[in-house]
């Protein structure tokens, strides 16, 4: 089974197997069957990493100021004016 979060723009799904996934319990984690899941990520849900930590080496580099973000873009230097330029090391 694949662990998917429904969005909270998303009240309820039905997929393809059939199930209704959702009700009135957006932002839950289900267990879904691969092709359920793919279907429902398709459509705005995400794929659930239960796994607790992200490892670093996915993060990126901000040239600026040095921020370790884990998108390619620094909220940080966004927030104070500046623009960074962020690069995976």
């Amino acid at each position: 089974m694949t662990k998917v979060i429904l969005g909270n723009d998303i009240a309820q799904v039905d997929a393809p197997s059939g199930r209704r996934y959702g009700g009135n319990m957006p932002g839950r984690v289900f267990d879904m069957t691969p092709g359920d899941a793919k279907a429902v990520v398709k459509l705005g849900g995400a794929l659930a990493s239960l796994s607790g930590t992200t490892r670093r080496r996915l993060a990126f580099r901000c040239k600026t100021c040095g921020f370790r973000p884990f998108i390619a873009s620094c909220s940080r230097c966004a927030a104070a004016g500046r623009e960074g330029e962020c690069v995976r090391e």
